[in-house]
Order: structure tokens, then sequence, then C-alpha cells
């Protein structure tokens, strides 16, 4: 509700510009009164995402949310997803104003990583780091579930766990877990980035995500990846990872210790922040 009237406010101070970017369609209700009010004005809005698909919301919510959508699709000028996944929710008759541009990422390599595994009570020499936001669909309960089976492999997972009541269950239910490290909250990029260059493999297991920053700043920071087999995933790494469809399926790929390969240096210019900007720019030029 916050970033509700954030946007709503910034939207109303903003009417009288030639153009408009949004990133999130939440306050799309007020964007359609500033476009009745300056018809001329260029209005660019990235989704976001398929907000209404998250467990999270309520009914109520849920329609709000595909109103928002609906109406994104009508007065936009230009429509940014961040994975081609997304075309599926989009007549052909919208085609023309779909620009696919994922986020960009950028590792800080200024923190000594022995110094930043210390300071987060890190013991473990070998581990997989797993970083995500405490909601179901991220599936951090079943990851940290295989990991209690195998007891000779480490997990640091790293998670606003206190900020929900899914997360507290995590907490509770794996904090004395030996193999298993969790980090509630860890909001310093600087030492985030040390622990991600530490690690031997990193897991993604968003699920209704698109392309996920954090999927994303572990491309960049060139580290195997493991990563849930679904369309979202396969289209940001572009099959340069280890794909399981299953947790069970995950489980046994790391008991026969095979790591994927690094990213590649096409993968990883891709989402360099230039080549994202260059992208933005030409939503407003053309």
């Amino acid at each position: 509700f916050q970033g509700i009237i954030f946007d709503s406010l910034s939207l109303i101070k903003s009417f009288k510009m030639n153009a408009i970017l949004m990133l999130g369609i939440k306050a799309m209700p007020v964007a359609f009164l500033v476009k009745i009010l300056n018809p001329k004005i260029k209005l660019v809005v990235n989704i976001g995402g398929i907000e209404w698909e998250r467990p999270q919301f309520n009914i109520f919510l849920k329609i709000y949310l595909k109103l928002c959508f609906k109406l994104t699709k009508i007065i936009s000028n230009r429509i940014i997803i961040d994975n081609k996944h997304y075309k599926k929710f989009f007549k052909l008759k919208y085609e023309d104003k779909l620009s696919i541009i994922a986020y960009g990422g950028k590792i800080d390599t200024r923190i000594n990583q022995k110094d930043a595994l210390q300071k987060n009570r890190i013991k473990f020499k070998d581990f997989y780091l797993s970083v995500s936001r405490s909601i179901e669909d991220n599936k951090i309960d079943e990851l940290c579930k295989i990991f209690e089976e195998i007891e000779d492999e480490n997990l640091v997972l790293i998670s606003n766990l206190s900020n929900s009541v899914y997360g507290k269950s995590i907490l509770k239910k794996y904090k004395d877990i030996k193999n298993i490290k969790l980090i509630d909250g860890l909001y310093n990029k600087g030492q985030l980035d040390a622990v991600r260059r530490s690690c031997m493999a990193y897991i993604h297991t968003h699920t209704l995500c698109g392309s996920a920053p954090s999927l994303i700043e572990m491309v960049v920071c060139k580290v195997p990846i493991f990563s849930i087999d679904v369309p979202q995933n396969r289209f940001t790494l572009e099959n340069e990872a280890i794909f399981f469809k299953t947790f069970n399926d995950l489980k046994f790929k790391i008991i026969d210790g095979d790591l994927p390969n690094r990213p590649s240096h096409n993968l990883i210019d891709k989402y360099k922040w230039g080549n994202v900007v260059k992208s933005y720019e030409s939503c407003f030029k053309n």
C-alpha cells in the first residue's frame, strides 16, 4: 500500500513531463488519469512481473493487480518485460509495444572474502549458496530439507527470514542443523558479494520470478549455477546451468558432485548495466 501511495504521488507530480518511466504497475489507475490530463506524454512501463500469481496476495489484491495489468496494455506507449516467458500474457496486437530488457548486475570486489565469511559467522570451507526472499514460491523449505538429508554438504541460505511467518518457520525448523547456515538478511552489498564470490556453486529456487536479480548477480559473479527448471530461468541463463525438476533430483546431483560450468563471457556481457541502460534509452527514442 505504501508503494501504491508513493507511485501515485510521483505520477501526479510528473504529469506535465514529456515522458515517464514506471517501474511496476501498482499505480496504473493514476497513470490512466495522468494520460487523460496529458495525452502527449510518453509512458514506458516495466511491468515488474506477473504479481497476481504470487500466493502471498489475497483475492482482492490479485483482482486489483490484474486490472492494473490490463490498463498497462491499453495506455502504455512501450511495455518492458524482463523475461521472454512473459510474452505469453500479451496478445499479438500488443507485441509492437513490447521490449524485453532484463536487469543488470555488478559485483563489489572490494571486501576480503575471508573477512566477510568471518564477520557473517560462516565456518564452512566449501558451501553452496542460495539467496532469496522468504516467500513460499522461492521453495527455501524444500531446499533446506534436502541439505538436512545430505550431511556431507553445506548450505548458506540468505533471506529476510524474520520478515514473514514462512521465514520464521524456516528459522525455527533449521537453525540447529549443523551443515546449514541461515543468515537472516544481509543488506550490505559488499559483504553479500564477498559471500557470493566464496561459494562453490549457487542454487536458484525461484519459480514465479521473471529474470531474478539475485540470479543475474550470480551470473556476473561467474559462479556455477544450479537452477530449478522453469522457462523463466532457462531464458535468463540461456541454458548455461544444471537444471533440476524436483528437489530430489537436485539432491542426487549434489551427491554426485558434478558442478555446472561457469557462465560464459557472452552471458555475462548481456547483463552489464551499460547495455541495459542503452536498451532503456531506446524505448524513449522509438
